[in-house]
């Protein structure tokens, strides 16, 4: 073997193992091969050599061609000399150090953190870990709800993470050591791992301990005596709620080692106090469930506080307070209709109205005026009296929009009673009037509170209600405006318009407001240009006209699709009139509504022009402040769409407002940010699931006290050896394998020919 290394210019201290491979097969191949040709080679070889006389030259041509055979034959094998290096692997500890913020926690008697103790433990021991390295591969982990790699060191090791999850963290253990030889796992932890019950381990965690071929060691960082701790555990609350309806709520209170006393459990919203509740905290028992029920005031995303006493001698204080939110919302939408007569056109919108689930509707028709020509009293041309005082008096702000269809307010409504309308509308109400004879100035409401809010004005002409068939003409201007989007996309919204059928009966003399909105006109060549449907505003609230009685055309003359965009149509008036959030010109959000800590929060803003176009290059301002401070305060300038996104990392949990003031316009978000101190709410140690996880896997159990002595801890080491380098040097293409069988055969020719042999 020298000589071949010297032959092939290698060192052999560069390796410790050596063979011969063969191309051509497997090694039982070769021997079969080598039983079945050389058998008869020998015996032809010999055979061949009969006439020679001399032995000795007989023996000699004979070994002649026996070597040029095993040099063709080695030819044909194409074998290749490989040298190795291989090495001894070290088997492997995993050493898992829980880094969950429960091991922030103080525990008895000297009210040392459970990750101190985990520290003192690990000081200890630095003797046996450093032993333990010369003969294994020691494998460090911070584990929580993920399992990382790490090179420890006491100031790297902190307790931040969120919770702690075994079942996750066995699964990642298991696929790091697949193909390796896992002797052993020390567990450093508290075992506060909040998906598994009381008393029980699941079922994720037992099927992953079975795959784990070492012991899992595990070591218990705190305990449970004296562990004295008031706190809210858990708070049930609905997400939504509606306005002036009772809202439900429950928790669980949990107490442990404070003894008997009494605690009071307050819920608040901001500085207001919305209920309390007296607990009779007893030593015999932890858990308390507390219901309460209070009734939302005011729409929106609303912050509600629930709050215990805290004492100076707990463990905890974070856990006595919880934050929560509830969307409020409308219950449902209150309209007042009003209807001059019965018609085709109160009846469909009557329809559309009343199966909304959305819409609480109350609807009057007058069936006969106190004009017409009856033989009756007065008093008996209504079954009941109309009305009009509590209606417009005393329940007039409790409606989103009211409706006036074709509708002459005398003799019915008081003239004082309009006024009432006018400031419901200027204090933030909706108010619809749709067309007929009796609507506008048919209703005698020139000069009237009533015109005064409506986006026109009323012009004295001869025929103010024109029986007309027409179709009408979409402003251009206004394409994108809430009200007119029947369809999404532009084009289509386009067709739709296009396809509608014609409608029948306009009013006339009608003239927009100077900030109205024509949405849509009647054009002809006697009357002009006649608004038919115009938005405006008065004051907070929002009023929109429809200068015709025959809309209903397109729900009964085009059944199926019309129908749909008729519902579409009038759904769109309502939502613009009480303010939907997507038909505002100014729309602001978050992309969540909840965010972790270190999690950055995405503000994007968008803004409309007046006519529903998008708003670009233009300045606003931003402000997020939390409950109690000014945090953020930026000029941010809209894009070419008209909008514009920002973000930024809270440095604080807690509740916060978003809110853009831009073009005249404020609109606010909320969003919250939470704590991740989850396992704060149960912050005991279980011992029971370190116990169990020790059982099962074949390991031991201790509780830390900062000096356990870890040497008596052994692991199997068996020798693994795996090819770290390797070199092949082929034997058959070269110049001296081919040269050696001619060589042989060239002197076997001539020694042959020298004997007198042919």
């Amino acid at each position: 073997m020298i000589e071949l290394a010297k032959i092939f210019r290698i060192d052999l201290s560069e390796f410790d193992q050596w063979q011969i491979n063969w191309a051509q097969g497997d090694q039982w191949s070769i021997l079969i091969s080598v039983a079945l040709i050389v058998p008869p080679a020998l015996w032809f070889f010999w055979t061949s050599l009969r006439r020679v006389g001399s032995t000795s030259k007989k023996l000699f041509l004979f070994f002649l061609r026996i070597f040029a055979f095993a040099f063709l034959f080695m030819i044909l094998m194409r074998p290749e000399l490989e040298f190795r290096k291989s090495n001894a692997l070290k088997n492997h500890i995993a050493v898992l150090l829980d880094n969950s913020k429960s091991l922030s926690v103080k525990t008895f008697p000297e009210k040392t953190s459970r990750i101190d103790l985990v520290k003192k433990t690990l000081k200890f021991n630095e003797e046996y870990f450093q032993k333990l390295r010369n003969d294994f591969q020691v494998d460090t982990y911070f584990v929580s709800d993920e399992i990382k790699k790490t090179n420890y060191s006491i100031k790297n090791y902190q307790a931040h993470r969120s919770y702690t999850d075994f079942s996750r963290v066995l699964d990642a253990l298991d696929k790091e050591y697949e193909n390796k030889s896992l002797q052993g796992v020390f567990l450093f932890s508290d075992g506060a791992d909040l998906t598994q019950e009381p008393g029980k381990i699941s079922p994720s965690i037992l099927k992953r301990l079975s795959r784990i071929s070492g012991p899992v060691h595990t070591f218990q960082a705190g305990s449970n005596m004296q562990f004295k701790d008031l706190a809210l555990e858990a708070v049930s609350n609905p997400d939504f709620g509606f306005i002036q309806q009772p809202v439900s709520l429950s928790t669980t209170v949990y107490s442990s080692a404070l003894g008997n006393r009494n605690v009071t459990l307050v819920l608040k919203e901001g500085d207001r106090i919305l209920g309390s509740k007296i607990i009779k905290i007893r030593e015999n028992k932890k858990r308390y469930k507390v219901n309460f029920e209070f009734t939302p005031r005011k729409i929106g995303k609303r912050i509600y506080t629930l709050s215990l006493p805290r004492f100076a001698e707990e463990f905890i204080l974070t856990n006595n307070q919880k934050e929560f939110e509830i969307d409020v919302a409308r219950d449902r939408i209150r309209i007042l209709q009003l209807n001059g007569r019965p018609s085709w056109d109160s009846r469909y919108l009557r329809e559309v109205l009343a199966n909304n689930p959305r819409i609480d509707l109350l609807s009057f028709f007058i069936l006969r005026s106190l004009g017409d020509d009856v033989e009756a009293p007065v008093s008996e041309l209504s079954l009941i009296p109309f009305p009009s005082n509590l209606l417009f008096d005393d329940y007039l702000s409790s409606f989103d929009l009211v409706i006036f269809q074709n509708f002459k307010y005398d003799p019915f409504i008081d003239k004082k009673y309009l006024i009432n309308i006018r400031n419901y509308v200027k204090n933030g109400g909706s108010f619809l009037m749709i067309g007929g004879e009796l609507s506008f100035q048919g209703g005698s409401y020139s000069r009237t509170p009533i015109e005064e809010i409506l986006p026109v004005t009323f012009q004295e002409t001869a025929e103010l209600f024109a029986d007309k068939e027409f179709f009408p003409k979409i402003n251009q201007d206004f394409s994108n405006h809430p009200v007119l989007r029947l369809e999404k996309d532009l084009n289509l919204n386009q067709n739709v318009w296009n396809s509608l059928p014609p409608l029948q009966g306009v009013n006339l003399g009608l003239t927009a407001s100077k900030n109205a909105h024509v949405l849509a006109k009647f054009e002809d060549e006697i009357a002009g240009s006649i608004p038919i449907l115009v938005a405006g505003g008065f004051g907070k609230g929002q009023t929109v006209l429809v200068a015709t009685d025959s809309v209903w055309n397109w729900n009964f003359r085009n059944e199926g699709i019309g129908a749909r965009y008729y519902q579409r149509f009038w759904n769109n008036i309502i939502d613009w009139m009480i303010a939907e959030p997507q038909t505002q010109r100014l729309q602001l959000e978050s992309d969540k509504d909840q965010y972790r800590e270190e999690e950055p929060v995405l503000i994007k803003f968008k803004l409309y022009k007046k006519n529903y176009q998008p708003a670009a290059n233009t300045l606003g301002k931003l402000i997020i402040s939390s409950r109690f401070d000014e945090i953020i305060k930026k000029d941010l300038k809209t894009d070419d769409q008209g909008e514009q996104v920002f973000s930024f990392l809270p440095k604080q949990a807690g509740f916060f407002t978003a809110s853009i003031e831009i073009d005249n316009l404020k609109e606010k978000v909320m969003f919250s940010v939470l704590k991740d101190d989850a396992e704060f709410q149960k912050p005991l140690v279980n011992e029971f699931v370190l116990k169990k996880m020790a059982e099962i896997s074949g390991g031991q159990y201790q509780v830390l006290d900062g000096s356990n002595d870890l040497s008596s801890f052994r692991f199997n080491k068996p020798e693994i050896k795996v090819n770290s380098y390797n070199r092949s040097f082929s034997l058959w293409d070269n110049w001296w394998a081919y040269g050696s069988v001619v060589g042989f055969l060239f002197l076997d020719w001539w020694l042959r020919r020298k004997v007198g042999l042919s």
